[in-house]
């Protein structure tokens, strides 16, 4: 499945593909060359990519955290 979305670094259109089959899901703009692959899963980045970003603007700091696991209890 693709869906249309604004791209989180520019604001350009920018298309989401959902791979099921691989659980994961590529977003990318051909503005400014972001692409972000994620696991649908886990949620972990598996590539990133975004050469339209300057040096100058940008500024990221990564978190290495563990995954959150809920649990959820139904009640009968």
């Amino acid at each position: 499945m693709i869906e249309s979305i604004r791209c989180p670094n520019c604001g350009a259109i920018a298309e989401r593909h959902h791979h099921t089959y691989l659980s994961a899901v590529k977003t990318q703009c051909e503005k400014c060359d972001y692409l972000l692959v994620m696991c649908h899963r886990s949620g972990h980045v598996l590539e990133s990519s975004a050469l339209g970003l300057s040096k100058h603007y940008c500024s990221i700091t990564f978190s290495l955290a563990p995954p959150i696991t809920l649990r959820i209890n139904l009640l009968a």
